[in-house]
């Protein structure tokens, strides 16, 4: 009779239990049901934001959809009684109508996508907004484009190690892809190759030939039918992940269509700059020569004794397009000083850097074009790189930059130390041909400000007015020309004259390993050496600039900005869901 009476009391319990589950399950349901939405958000939110403790994120998501389920099943019934009622069937009207749309939506997102994919959208599918036009081809790039004879091949040599590795590999897939797709004539392809994983296919490139010895990235553009072959050699991933732009992809797109390489010599036995050294330290020019190899020139340097071999064998194609002198710290002899100049006579140009207290010789070498170089330092009080006065900054802003197809958009350039360079002639004293050409035309392309002058002293930096030259002074000056002044024009197998162009700067340094990527120093110097060569084409590209905005938040604005974006407005969102919910039930 006990246990009789043990099991009527367990039974009578257990029905007082679920007697109250039955009593209270309408809250049940409801506090079941907010718990699991909100457990299920906060998981989420961990594990987007908080990667730290994501598996604690994916338990809390786990609780709450638990929780979620439980509610619904503790609301089975009502929930079979909405379904199969009119409201249920309204609902479910709309939930058809909202399905639709977001597969209308998919599948329009689909094929614009393939389109823009395969190069096939019209041109008013996509829509650069950004300032600069960063994502937008140029009409450069465009014509570079059209331009092609024949199919290209593009082939990414890049180490996909690091995250800073693949995400310039994407980034560069991303410019390949516009040019692809911009490439109706002919097919522009593109594909990542890891040499270390693919040592044949970069070796067979000589891909190793244009790093020397350097870890970088490089791009190789070849010609499928003529097999040509151009480069690109692109900065180190771990400074940026835009290891390749716009520009180098035109020049190099250019100079592919080329049949010849130009060549670019740098005079050498003077104890001139280095131009193996690519230390970005150094005041050498290994970097201003990597700058020219990526517009394909052919770069290296030359003896007198080479100079005058290439010369006397008459041979166009080995004929150096520019002869640089950089920085000469010994005397030219004046067989060397004739020999330089014979070369400019029969169409050569020049390139002459020189520095404050260079030989003598080298200002005598232009002197028969009636150039002439100071014998101080310039100094200018109102523009320089503080603390040093003879650090020269040569901005547009104070008009010390004269519209010049070498210098068109410049905004800043820098000479660490420079002598002045100018023209000795009026412009009534340049002899003229029967035709009225002048013999010479001379444009200085950087100038001092109104506070400057060349100082003579060394021993002290003030302005002397009875021996010392007040600015503005010229820098650097671009000159053309079809003869000396003491000489008579000669012309070509066409009937035309035969020209020559000289650039002369007071400073070398700017192109420096050290300087040449300070402002436009970099432009400046490869511009000099396009518009030396003719190459109009590669002066007038210009790297697009990408304009940085920032937002400054004080820490309480960004918490304001934080919370209210992940918080505060999905909040209200559930909220007046919840209550038009709740005033329809």
């Amino acid at each position: 009779m006990e246990v009789k009476n043990n099991r009527g009391e367990i039974n009578n319990e257990s029905k007082k239990i679920i007697d109250l589950l039955k009593n209270y399950s309408y809250s049940i349901q409801y506090i079941s049901f907010a718990f699991g939405v909100l457990a299920t958000f906060l998981g989420v939110i961990i594990i987007i934001f908080l990667r730290d403790i994501q598996f604690s994120g994916f338990i809390v998501l786990s609780i709450g959809i638990l929780s979620f389920i439980l509610s619904l099943l503790l609301n089975i019934t009502n929930i079979k009684r909405t379904i199969f009622s009119s409201k249920g069937a309204y609902g479910a009207n709309t939930i058809f109508i909202l399905i639709a749309t977001i597969f209308i939506l998919i599948a329009a997102n689909s094929v614009i996508y393939i389109l823009n994919d395969r190069g096939a959208s019209p041109s008013w599918f996509r829509s650069d907004l950004t300032a600069s036009k960063e994502y937008q081809l140029s009409n450069q790039a465009l014509n570079a484009i059209d331009s092609l004879k024949e199919d290209l091949e593009v082939f990414i040599f890049l180490r996909s190690d690091s995250s800073q590795d693949k995400l310039s590999i994407n980034r560069t897939e991303d410019l390949l892809s516009e040019f692809s797709k911009n490439s109706n004539k002919y097919d522009l392809t593109y594909r990542h190759v890891d040499p270390d994983i693919d040592p044949n296919l970069a070796s067979s490139l000589n891909v190793d030939r244009y790093l020397a010895g350097r870890d970088l990235p490089v791009l190789i553009l070849k010609l499928k039918e003529s097999q040509r072959i151009s480069h690109i050699v692109g900065k180190d991933p771990n400074e940026t992940i835009d290891v390749f732009n716009e520009k180098d992809l035109i020049s190099s797109l250019l100079v592919v269509n080329q049949i010849q390489q130009k060549v670019v010599l740098f005079l050498s036995g003077h104890e001139e700059r280095d131009i193996t050294n690519i230390d970005k330290s150094s005041e050498s020019f290994g970097q201003a020569k990597i700058s020219l190899e990526r517009d394909n020139y052919f770069v290296t340097s030359t003896t007198s004794d080479e100079l005058s071999r290439i010369l006397l064998s008459g041979n166009k194609e080995s004929f150096p397009s520019v002869l640089v002198i950089a920085d000469a710290n010994d005397e030219i002899l004046n067989s060397e000083q004739k020999l330089i100049q014979e070369y400019l006579r029969l169409g050569g140009n020049l390139m002459l850097l020189l520095e404050p207290g260079s030989p003598s010789s080298l200002s005598n070498l232009v002197a028969p074009w009636g150039v002439v170089a100071g014998e101080g330092t310039l100094v200018d009080t109102a523009s320089y790189v503080a603390p040093n006065v003879e650090f020269l900054q040569i901005k547009d802003s104070n008009l010390q930059i004269p519209e010049h197809p070498i210098t068109h958009n410049f905004d800043v350039m820098y000479f660490p130390g420079s002598r002045f360079i100018g023209l000795s002639l009026r412009p009534d004293e340049i002899p003229l041909t029967e035709n009225g050409v002048p013999y010479i035309n001379a444009e200085p392309i950087a100038y001092t400000t109104l506070n400057s002058w060349e100082e003579t002293s060394k021993e002290s930096i003030s302005f002397d007015s009875e021996n010392e030259i007040a600015g503005p002074l010229p820098i650097i000056l671009a000159v053309e020309s079809i003869s000396t002044m003491n000489e008579a024009p000669i012309k070509n197998e066409r009937g035309e004259y035969v020209s020559s162009k000289l650039i002369i700067s007071g400073d070398a340094d700017f192109a420096s390993n050290k300087f040449l990527f300070s402002a436009k120093n970099e432009d400046l110097f490869a511009n000099s050496i396009n518009w030396l060569t003719s190459d109009v084409e590669l002066i007038s590209i210009r790297p697009k600039v990408k304009v940085f905005r920032e937002l400054v938040l004080t820490q309480d604005e960004r918490n304001f900005v934080r919370w209210s974006g992940w918080i505060f407005l999905p909040s209200i969102s559930i909220f007046f869901a919840f209550w038009s919910w709740w005033r329809r039930r």
